[in-house]
């Protein structure tokens, strides 16, 4: 783990509470755990602390409890974990999943949400990581993203976007959409990320960045099918993998709080008369909403 990781988790574990980087650093020292000539080794203990949570998330030894007080993740049944701020230097600077922007065409044909089945195994044998910051400027890749769209009853979970946020195109938009760009170790190593039932820690991973949902109140998610849409020059490059995400209750806390608000319910016809609120990848989403939900009481009344 390295010397400041391995001090502290001695300190935590002996402490048995959360404390703070100057406590635990304070405390690595008193007990020889951590030797250093560092003017403030508390500063590089913070950075490595946050850095191993960044980088490993849910399989990381430690975890944020509270602002500014550090934990071992093995007494997340005591404590909730506390989700740091993100960065936008932090974002740009993350790996992220890419393709050849040439090969798109073999997967989504044109605009719209796809089912039909296609090569998954080729899609994703031309996956491979780039910078973030890399990608949003090369427009010979497209990146993939994860969309998660998360229903209780019959209702879409919308949420509003703040300036906090890096995407400046969706700023003040509405979204029905949560999820975000996947990481390589992922995709390109770990899950079938087209298989629900095999990758479903992973998803439920994913979906906790920005959603949290307890455990017996998450029901089934399923994979729906890929979405793109080339009427906004960002979202040329990105490739949508869509979820259903149901719900066995209305309870749920957003795990980015200041980043989205504004969050409820809300039938489809509810979203579709202020559509004009929404970024266009949820237009999209809306729309064959209302074809899925339209050819069955046909459906219904024909039979």
């Amino acid at each position: 783990m390295g010397i400041f990781l391995d001090s502290a988790y001695k300190v935590l574990a002996r402490e048995r509470r959360p404390l703070s980087v100057q406590e635990i650093t304070e405390i690595a020292v008193q007990e020889h755990f951590l030797s250093t000539d560092g003017a403030t080794p508390w500063q590089t203990m913070k950075a490595k602390l946050s850095v191993d949570i960044l980088q490993h998330r849910e399989k990381s030894l430690f975890m944020r409890s509270e602002r500014g007080k550090f934990a071992l993740r093995e007494w997340s049944h005591e404590y909730r974990e506390h989700i740091a701020d993100r960065y936008q230097k932090a974002l740009f600077d993350e790996d992220i999943v890419v393709f050849p922007a040439d090969s798109l065409s073999a997967y989504v044909p044109q605009v719209g949400i796809y089912s039909d089945p296609f090569d998954q195994d080729a899609l994703l044998s031309e996956c491979y990581p780039m910078r973030r910051r890399e990608a949003e400027n090369d427009i010979s890749v497209i990146q993939l993203v994860s969309v998660f769209l998360v229903r209780f009853d019959g209702r879409l979970l919308t949420y509003k976007r703040t300036k906090r946020l890096p995407e400046n195109r969706l700023h003040g938009y509405y979204s029905v959409a949560f999820g975000g760009h996947l990481n390589p170790d992922d995709v390109l190593h770990l899950f079938n990320i087209f298989d629900a039932s095999q990758a479903h820690a992973w998803l439920v991973r994913e979906l906790h960045e920005e959603l949290r949902i307890e455990k017996g109140h998450l029901g089934e998610i399923a994979y729906r099918g890929l979405l793109y849409d080339d009427s906004r020059e960002v979202s040329k490059q990105h490739l949508g993998l869509v979820y259903d995400v149901n719900l066995k209750s209305e309870q749920y806390t957003i795990g980015e709080r200041g980043f989205l608000i504004d969050s409820k319910f809300e039938t489809v016809d509810e979203v579709s008369a202020r559509i004009d609120q929404f970024e266009n990848w949820s237009g999209l989403l809306v729309r064959e909403e209302q074809r899925i939900r339209d050819s069955n009481t046909r459906h219904q009344q024909s039979a």
